[in-house]
């Protein structure tokens, strides 16, 4: 049986790699591709900077050398990630943009650059604004859809890992005629809302919004499903 991946690389693989190593097969098929939209930052003025996920700061890694700032990320494979690259400066949120909007309210000082997606997934400049943070977004990427190239053809796909609201709108398209032999896994309420009204075999919710949680769901559902 085969866990279907639609998340984007390269936080894909990270997964594969953790359900690889709980004894599944996984098939990466992303619904979204990252693409850059931006040239090299300016990041004169600011004293931080903020970043949401792994794409952020793949792309941020390829734009800019700095790596002295703080930098705050939204959770633990963005902060290992920004350690990986050479930041040696920070300051993990460990949870949602909600998190990482309280993290930077306590510790974040001056003006900070917050290396956005076209289109965020949640408000962190209107979360953290109220407390006089000085939050500035800058595009550096976009995320657009694409059509499954393997998945629908294959016979022994078991469950679906949805990261994003996005993405479970576009799996409710691309995959309607599959959703019911399918076994549902979400990362949070916001990503398993668009398949509410979806017939599927099952539908599940992290119990915490990140990767690790969300690969402990599936070892767990899936396991007594066998």
């Amino acid at each position: 049986m085969t866990i279907w991946i639609t998340r984007t690389r390269p936080g894909a693989d990270r997964t594969a790699e953790r359900l690889a190593s709980e004894g599944f097969d996984t098939l990466i098929d992303p619904l979204l591709e990252v693409r850059p939209v931006s040239g090299a930052l300016d990041l004169s003025g600011f004293t931080g900077l903020a970043f949401t996920g792994l794409n952020a700061v793949e792309i941020f890694a390829g734009l800019s050398p700095e790596r002295d700032m703080p930098a705050f990320a939204v959770g633990d494979a963005t902060a290992e990630a920004l350690t990986q690259i050479g930041f040696r400066q920070v300051h993990n949120a460990r949870g949602d943009v909600a998190a990482l909007a309280r993290l930077m309210i306590e510790e974040a000082k001056g003006r900070i650059l917050y290396p956005a997606p076209a289109e965020p997934a949640a408000d962190l400049p209107g979360l953290v604004a109220p407390f006089g943070i000085n939050l500035d977004a800058r595009c550096i990427y976009e995320t657009v859809p694409v059509p499954p190239l393997r998945a629908l053809a294959t016979p022994d796909l078991e469950a679906v890992m949805i990261h994003s609201p996005r993405a479970a709108h576009l799996l409710a398209e691309a995959a309607a005629d599959r959703l019911s032999d399918l076994v549902g896994l979400a990362l949070s309420d916001a990503c398993a809302a668009p398949l509410r009204t979806r017939s599927m075999k099952s539908l599940v919710v992290a119990p915490f919004p990140d990767d690790a949680s969300l690969v402990r769901l599936a070892v767990d559902t899936l396991s007594k499903a066998r």
